[in-house]
């Protein structure tokens, strides 16, 4: 019977798509495809060296080239780091403010004086950010910023960036 044989070929070739309980999860990766081949059963490595006689063949697919994520050494300081660098202080301040008021305060007086706490806070930030703006487009190490970010307090914060300041 030749319906059989004819199937398998008309199904290889592109046939009528697979039963959809066959079809992956689209939540997982496809796998790899098998490459075509000629008629003597040569895959598309067997015909690059057809077409190039002298080069070689890869062992393997060439991977897809990897996004690097990494800061450059020669990083150079810019507006955004300066308003970030702001606000970063402004949190750590205040954080540190709020976290040192008496227990005994009222609700009342709690309230009033995190207030003011906010207010010296974001004045220190906006300070420190016009002060950094002096030193945009000079080199920094973005270690040292990063440091700066991730600090919990204030004078880890001040630690990070006086490390990256050159020796006099």
């Amino acid at each position: 019977m030749i319906t059989g044989p004819l199937s398998t070929l008309l199904l290889g070739c592109g046939g009528a798509p697979p039963h959809p309980a066959e079809q992956p999860e689209p939540a997982e990766e496809p796998a790899p495809r098998a490459e075509p081949t000629n008629e003597a059963g040569q895959g598309a490595e067997a015909r690059e060296e057809e077409a190039e006689p002298g080069a070689a063949a890869p062992s393997a697919a060439p991977a897809a080239p990897r996004r690097d994520d990494s800061v450059p050494d020669d990083y150079a300081l810019m507006h955004g780091d300066c308003v970030e660098l702001g606000k970063q202080l402004t949190v750590l301040t205040r954080s540190e403010q709020v976290a040192a008021l008496s227990a005994k305060l009222t609700t009342e007086q709690r309230g009033e004086t995190e207030k003011k706490i906010d207010v010296v806070a974001a004045t220190l930030g906006e300070q420190y950010a016009r002060a950094c703006e002096q030193n945009v487009g000079k080199s920094v190490d973005p270690k040292s910023l990063k440091c700066a970010f991730d600090a919990r307090t204030v004078r880890a914060f001040e630690t990070c960036l006086n490390a990256s300041l050159p020796a006099k």
